[in-house]
């Protein structure tokens, strides 16, 4: 996994790789995440950071953690559906729809760009931008 130089802080571009994994499959219920040491040397990253990642992760319930046993990937009816959330993709959606009117893509190609995106995670295919 690599992180972007979109200005995202590491901790939520990690938050989203992971959702990314568990979408395409390459992640099932039940899976343990690396360590937050183990994660945090393989990422590069400080430990606080992971820590904030699986924070975040299992308070949307995208994974729990049974002490002394590690962090695990819940099942995806387990997954809390945060109205907020919603609201915050649909403003963040809405900023991104935006940019491609005024770049001067189509409908149609955001509507490719789109159904491609969901059949990638449909499939479990890798996810490539």
């Amino acid at each position: 996994m690599a992180f972007a130089t979109n200005g995202a802080p590491y901790y939520e571009q990690l938050v989203m790789q992971i959702k990314q994994q568990i979408v395409q499959g390459r992640l099932q219920p039940g899976d343990k995440l690396p360590s937050i040491r183990a994660m945090a040397a393989e990422m590069h990253l400080n430990p606080n950071t992971v820590s904030k990642t699986y924070q975040i992760l299992e308070s949307q319930r995208a994974v729990y953690t049974v002490k002394g046993r590690g962090t695990f990937v819940s099942e995806v009816s387990h997954v809390a559906v945060d109205p907020n959330a919603v609201d915050d993709l649909q403003v963040r959606l809405q900023a991104l729809l935006t940019e491609a009117q005024f770049l001067g893509v189509s409908a149609q190609q955001v509507q490719t760009w789109v159904t491609t995106a969901y059949q990638k995670g449909e499939s479990h295919d890798e996810y490539s931008s």
